[in-house]
């Protein structure tokens, strides 16, 4: 049973998990709550994040370090992992990049270069980096879980999120690439890919597309559901948590270079 999953003994980095209403925090939380010490990584300085390091420490006895890094700075990056290192000397056994930045809405040609530049550093070279710097630790060790929370958008093009649906779609081949590469290393390299997930981020976005077609901000909704989430319902973040603790999982060893939905039926539909 996956309540039954322990994950005490490991390490986990998290980026993109210094907000209490993201995606970020559900992993950590799934991640903790099985006795998982955790790496915490974001843009909000340390004291904006004690009540999210408190939280997790309290509910679930887990040592919690929140480290700043500015993912768009390689030698920020560089300098995180010297940081975790410090840390844990052993490096990391779990790395979940889920960091990714607020979808940007235009047609192609309208798009600005700086938001696509921006979202391809945030989203696909940061990840790439890292999994550059914290692999050879997993390989060593005989174990390890790379988990990137990639998209809907990285399955399957959508209008108007070019940028995003590159990044993306980039991102999947990355996780193909990195699996193939740790075959028969004890590592393990998936992508999860959510539809529309409640969070402060899609509501942001939810305010911006209503203001542009002039419409209700629940309307927007509705809108956003019926294309995107078949079932009518938001992806939960504590569900995206779930499936990334399965996948640290035994029961996952198996499991590597796969693209995992979990996008209430779009896919089927």
């Amino acid at each position: 049973m996956l309540s039954s999953i322990s994950l005490e003994g490991k390490v986990a980095l998290v980026t993109g998990s210094s907000d209490r209403d993201g995606i970020g925090f559900g992993i950590a939380y799934s991640l903790a709550k099985r006795g998982c010490s955790l790496v915490l990584t974001g843009s909000r300085q340390q004291e904006k994040v004690e009540d999210v390091k408190s939280m997790l420490k309290s509910k679930w006895n887990v040592p919690v370090d929140y480290i700043v890094c500015d993912l768009t700075d390689m030698n920020d990056i560089d300098k995180l992992y010297t940081m975790i290192k410090k840390i844990h000397a052993q490096g990391v056994d779990i790395l979940v990049n889920n960091a990714a930045i607020h979808l940007h809405a235009s047609p192609i040609e309208s798009t600005p270069l700086d938001i696509w530049e921006r979202t391809l550093r945030i989203d696909l070279t940061a990840p790439f980096r890292l999994i550059q710097l914290h692999l050879p630790d997993m390989k060593a060790k005989g174990f390890g879980r790379i988990i990137n929370i990639s998209g809907i958008d990285g399955v399957r093009a959508i209008q108007e999120i070019g940028a995003s649906t590159s990044a993306k779609h980039g991102l999947n081949g990355l996780t193909k690439v990195v699996a193939l590469e740790s075959l028969g290393s004890g590592v393990t390299c998936n992508s999860v890919c959510p539809s529309a997930v409640d969070t402060q981020a899609t509501r942001k976005f939810l305010r911006g597309y209503a203001e542009k077609l002039k419409v209700s901000y629940e309307e927007a909704e509705k809108q956003i559901l019926l294309q995107y989430n078949p079932n009518g319902g938001f992806v939960k973040a504590q569900q995206v948590g779930e499936l990334v603790a399965f996948l640290c999982s035994p029961a996952a060893d198996q499991m590597t270079g796969t693209l995992l939905p979990i996008d209430a039926g779009l896919c089927a539909k």
